[in-house]
């Protein structure tokens, strides 16, 4: 039987390998195969223009995964060196900001988890002129405040899912003008 050195793999070779692997399996090890594994997958931004790091069905999911899910997101978003397009995965506030200042090419997100903050969907708006598809229906808005700012986008994305408003802040309203009429 011959041996095959997997390093020696031509590069176009080896990118279209990397390419057919989840991105999360490229983080977690695929890309510390070997060096010349890693460089590719390190140094090649065309990997990770499109960035889904989401959770799947099979995934167990903790605090500690997603924790590791948020370091993945971070990891795959400093690769693509500014030409990421899209983003699918769990998001909190500080990776949120994290791709709003380094993904300025950005046409396509799909977020999962946690609070959307108002003052970071507008710093998307600002910051990602290109966003065409937000798809937030998993997350919540912190403020009603938020509404405000995912009306405009309503109206400019060409695709919109928003997020919910929790329910203690869609009560607030009510429950104010309920107390004004007691008093």
């Amino acid at each position: 039987m011959e041996k095959h050195d997997w390093a020696a793999l031509p590069r176009d070779i080896l990118l279209e390998i990397l390419g057919r692997l989840r991105q999360v399996d490229v983080l977690r090890g695929a890309g510390l195969a070997c060096a010349s594994w890693w460089r590719a997958a390190v140094e090649e931004p065309a990997l990770w223009r499109t960035i889904d790091v989401a959770f799947n069905e099979e995934d167990h999911i903790n605090q500690q995964a997603y924790e590791a899910r948020l370091a993945m997101a971070r990891a795959a978003v400093d690769r693509s060196a500014s030409q990421c397009e899209s983003f699918r995965g769990v998001a909190d506030g500080d990776l949120l900001a994290y791709l709003t200042a380094r993904a300025p090419s950005l046409r396509s997100l799909h977020l999962t988890g946690r609070f959307l903050f108002s003052t970071l969907l507008g710093l998307l708006e600002q910051y990602c002129p290109r966003l065409e598809v937000l798809d937030a229906d998993d997350c919540v808005t912190d403020e009603p405040t938020g509404w405000r700012v995912l009306f405009r986008w309503h109206r400019k994305l060409k695709v919109f899912r928003g997020p919910s408003l929790p329910y203690f802040f869609s009560m607030a309203p009510v429950v104010a003008s309920a107390k004004s009429r007691i008093i």
